[in-house]
């Protein structure tokens, strides 16, 4: 295969600044690269380091914890990284269909978002059709504060002093503020329209939130809560995922829709690349050595991860691609030390634990069920085995892909379920003929059974086509076809 980077500069741009050592102090530090408050006994307090961190970070350790967040199962699954062995899950709600579409239901639907506090005590999960935010005790498992919260919230991050954490209401334009041990919504912060994701800079002064509706990135001043600067230009408006450096010098806004990812300058406030990433690109994270600083880039629609190289007074190049051992890799975070990188495969229900020297595949975990964001949390576990309200939920359950025909232009995916009640079945369609009705069927001796229809947008996508049937053990995946409806 080959792989083809396309980069543009832009007239009168910054130089891109590369990775540089930066000082912690005691008491603060880096959001993603921050000093802990909170280290383990007999652990000096710069020691613990949180990802994405600079070259001297502590290497992995039992004490970490990886989650993922498991859209179909309502699950976050906890992995210990010392070990790669999966724990146990967090069950936040029950699956899909089951339970969750009866009128007396009043868990969490779809747990999509990750964030965590610097010193890692706390893991906060955003259900994104509940608009639930839940804060969880890292040590224990355990459910500290539930906050319901505007339309179709997405991403949210804890503040740099850990008190509350902030949350992206896609539908809205603004930001939710939640009190993350009592619960509650305390304040709001007006964006630009559709905000998804927030991150803090290293010296926890500011913030940054990118957008689905605006080809923006908000600069907010954390202790007024207020937009106060406005980096425009971006490649595509539609930006669901975004890292930011250890230094807090370069921001990567990916484009899943356009395929680009937006190369931003944070001091000097622009944007200074547009590089060619390909379809369903999805999170960029930050890898640093002493030999140079890359960026992972998670995308979706060749299952792969690609590797660029921070080239400081150029735009990044390409150096590689790692191939995922399943579909659609998407969330993505690094060890603090930089030795490893987890990557959640959303329609194979695993994680890819990379090692960074060689970008090879030291092992695939299977986790819970459609996994979306991922994060890596160092200390999250000080003592005691972190195994306490643990499940099973989710894991170890039927999943199977296929990419299906089509009748006439365009490709589309299949991937099939098992969940209570009915499998599900989703199909994820391109190229296909503009604002057309369509009908996927099984071949069942030589007769076809219409499992669903949809229709494409004026791109001649589909992003998601749901529907429940029973599927597994009685049907072959590879017997599936999608048709132009008739009439």
């Amino acid at each position: 295969m080959t792989h083809i980077l396309t980069v543009t500069r832009r007239a009168g741009i910054a130089v891109i600044a590369g990775a540089a050592l930066v000082l912690l102090s005691a008491c603060g530090g880096g959001v993603q690269g921050a000093a802990s408050s909170s280290p383990a006994a007999g652990t000096s307090t710069a020691q613990i380091m949180q990802a994405p961190a600079l070259p001297g970070a502590q290497s992995i350790s039992s004490r970490d914890r990886v989650y993922t967040a498991d859209q179909t199962s309502n699950t976050v699954t906890v992995i210990n990284p010392a070990t790669n062995e999966v724990l146990g899950t967090i069950p936040l709600g029950a699956q899909r269909l089951g339970d969750t579409l009866g009128p007396q239901y009043l868990r969490d639907v779809d747990v999509h978002g990750l964030g965590f506090s610097r010193d890692g005590q706390y893991l906060d999960a955003v259900s994104v059709t509940t608009n639930t935010v839940t804060v969880i005790r890292t040590a224990d498992n355990s459910i500290v504060s539930q906050t319901n919260v505007g339309r179709s919230s997405h991403e949210g991050f804890f503040s740099p002093d850990g008190q509350t954490v902030w949350v992206a209401d896609r539908a809205l334009s603004q930001l939710d503020i939640v009190d993350a041990l009592h619960g509650g919504v305390i304040g709001h912060v007006n964006t630009d329209a559709g905000p998804s994701k927030v991150l803090f800079s290293p010296d926890g002064r500011k913030a940054y939130v990118n957008h689905l509706r605006s080809a923006t990135i908000d600069v907010i001043d954390v202790t007024a809560r207020k937009v106060v600067d406005r980096i425009t230009g971006l490649a595509d408006s539609f930006s669901s995922d975004m890292a930011l450096s250890p230094d807090g010098h370069e921001l990567w806004a990916a484009h899943k829709k356009a395929g680009k990812v937006s190369v931003i300058d944070v001091p000097g406030r622009r944007v200074t690349a547009v590089v060619d990433s390909g379809a369903g690109t999805n999170h960029p994270a930050f890898v640093s050595t002493p030999q140079a600083g890359y960026v992972y880039l998670t995308v979706g629609g060749t299952d792969e991860t690609k590797v660029y190289q921070r080239n400081g007074h150029e735009p990044p190049g390409l150096i590689g691609t790692i191939q995922s051992s399943g579909v659609e890799p998407h969330g993505i975070w690094p060890s603090p030390d930089n030795t490893r990188v987890y990557i959640v495969n959303e329609h194979s229900d695993s994680v890819d634990v990379i090692d960074t020297a060689d970008r090879s595949l030291i092992k695939t975990l299977r986790v819970g069920q459609e996994g979306q964001a991922l994060v890596y949390v160092a200390n999250a576990v000080p003592t005691g085995t972190g195994s306490e309200h643990l499940t099973r939920q989710g894991l170890d359950q039927p999943v199977e892909n296929a990419e299906i025909k089509v009748d006439g232009p365009g490709e589309a995916h299949l991937t099939v379920r098992a969940v209570d009640g009915l499998d599900m079945i989703e199909i994820e369609g391109q190229g296909l003929t503009p604002n057309t009705r369509y009908t996927a069927s099984v071949d069942d001796a030589g007769e076809p059974v219409p499992l669903l229809s949809f229709t494409t947008d004026p791109a001649g996508t589909k992003p998601q086509a749901l529907a429940y049937v029973q599927f597994l053990g009685v049907h072959d995946i590879h017997a599936v076809t999608v048709t132009p409806s008739i009439g």
